[in-house]
């Protein structure tokens, strides 16, 4: 696509989260995610912020907590996700498994083989990262550029592009185009590719938000479902995904809860 306007480039302490990967958080102590209120985004990307809730709410909460259902891999889960939203710790509590990332490293219990999926690393924060986009699109690391209008299903969208400078994260490679309703500045569609299993022949998949939702301030999707993606066309579905009992807590979630149990393994970048 061509290029319209020139990449606003966010000064990166390495600090963010990631999806479809590893954390891009690469925490070594209790440091957190949120940025200097006084920051400044493309007035293209404010817009979308302010039309999901704004970034000053977003900030405004330490915790989430959200019941899941996804048939992801086809794999039907249903799961409970805790997550610190200002250290990016998290917890994910299936049925037979547990995934908990502890700031440093991803675990899983009562071992890796419990869980179904293709890689828990991979798997933990990957949904609360889609789920909670435009916000976490606004940490420290991102790289931001406006793209030509795009057509897709019948409907003409503004296009923002999102790259992750070097070194964030497992996969900085990993690429976001945020399609955004001209009318609403709402996001409707997600474009994205993941490098996390190799960066050769990648392409662009497509999710799709909606039932949209007010949660205390800060509007979210109700589901998502992701499709495959190519020559520009929607064509089958690959996963759907629903979010249940959504909960934001002004304090953090306790830390202890995110800490390694005994029996736990852990869950490497080199086992993908």
């Amino acid at each position: 696509m061509k290029l319209i306007s020139n990449t606003f480039i966010l000064a990166a302490l390495a600090l963010a989260s990631c999806q479809p990967s590893e954390d891009k958080t690469t925490e070594t102590t209790e440091e957190t995610t949120e940025i200097n209120a006084a920051a400044t985004f493309p007035a293209y990307f404010e817009q979308v912020l302010q039309a999901h809730g704004g970034l000053e709410k977003w900030q405004q909460f330490g915790g989430m907590q959200y019941e899941l259902q996804t048939d992801l891999g086809g794999n039907p889960a249903t799961e409970t996700h805790i997550i610190d939203l200002k250290t990016r710790k998290d917890l994910v509590k299936g049925g037979d498994y547990t995934i908990g990332f502890d700031g440093q490293q991803v675990w899983v219990s009562p071992n890796r083989a419990a869980y179904p999926g293709k890689s828990a690393r991979f798997y933990h924060n990957l949904f609360f990262y889609f789920y909670t986009i435009p916000f976490v699109l606004a940490d420290p690391g991102v790289n931001y550029e406006q793209l030509d209008d795009l057509e897709l299903e019948g409907k003409t969208y503004r296009v923002i592009s999102t790259s992750f400078g070097e070194g964030i994260g497992d996969t900085p490679e990993d690429q976001y185009r945020m399609l955004i309703n001209p009318e609403t500045n709402q996001m409707e569609w997600l474009l994205y590719t993941v490098t996390y299993f190799g960066s050769e022949n990648v392409q662009f998949n497509a999710l799709k938000y909606e039932d949209y939702q007010e949660q205390q301030g800060l509007l979210l999707p109700g589901k998502l479902t992701g499709y495959k993606y190519e020559n520009g066309q929607i064509g089958d579905v690959r996963y759907k995904v629903s979010f249940e009992n959504v909960q934001l807590m002004q304090e953090q979630p306790a830390a202890e809860q995110f800490a390694m149990p005994a029996n736990a393994e852990v869950d490497s970048l080199g086992n993908k």
